[in-house]
């Protein structure tokens, strides 16, 4: 089975908790920086919500770690400002028309 065809929430909120207690945050305070709730961090941290792709997106900015480690455990730190991976993020999702769902399900476009 490949990496694209299983993505084990559980291991992806363990990578988060894991990142966001090294760096000393609370779920909390890693919320306001990617714009969710205390709860929904601590809900995907337990694998018990699935985040949208702008949300991995974010968490991977604000912890300092790339997409592909949090979401399969590959490559560790990423060297790119966060300002710079929303900014990509935001580009390709326009360029091709994408209208991306927001946690709260209301399209972000």
């Amino acid at each position: 089975m490949s990496q694209c065809e299983y993505i084990e929430y559980t291991s992806i909120g363990r990578r988060i908790r894991q990142c966001r207690q090294a760096l000393g945050m609370t779920q909390n305070q890693l919320a306001k920086l990617i714009g969710v709730t205390g709860s929904f961090v601590g809900h995907i941290e337990r694998a018990e919500k699935v985040p949208s792709l702008e949300t991995v997106a974010r968490l991977s900015a604000e912890l300092g770690v790339t997409m592909d480690w949090l979401v399969f455990g590959i490559k560790q730190r990423c060297d790119a400002a966060p300002c710079a991976l929303y900014a990509d993020l935001d580009a390709i999702m326009k360029t091709y028309g994408f209208r991306e769902r927001g946690d709260d399900g209301k399209h972000k476009y």
